[in-house]
């Protein structure tokens, strides 16, 4: 009978020993679970970051193409501008010789 007892008491303290583990398993996965949660938030918040620095990046861009278009257009009209006055002279010059 005393054999018994102690099968017993050793199965209860055995028990316990494994409640308190699950109890212990359990609160560390309730941590991850909530780590995983803000790591997840975190992320989507970059995710928005990086949807926000792609459009100012894309915004920039396209400004940039815009400037670089507006001067090439720029330099063309100043070329034709200083053609003319070049054809005007040489058509003034022809004249004082003539």
């Amino acid at each position: 009978m005393e054999e018994i007892q102690k099968v017993i008491a050793e199965i209860e303290t055995k028990v316990a020993k494994m409640r308190s583990s699950l109890k212990n398993a359990n609160a560390e996965k309730a941590d991850l679970v909530l780590e995983i949660k803000l790591l997840n938030e975190k992320l989507s918040q970059r995710d928005v970051e990086i949807k926000d620095f792609k459009e100012k990046y894309d915004d920039l861009k396209r400004q940039q193409i815009d400037q670089i278009t507006k001067e090439q257009e720029s330099r063309k009209s100043k070329e034709v501008q200083v053609d003319a006055l070049v054809r005007e002279i040489d058509d003034c010059i022809s004249r004082l010789k003539a």
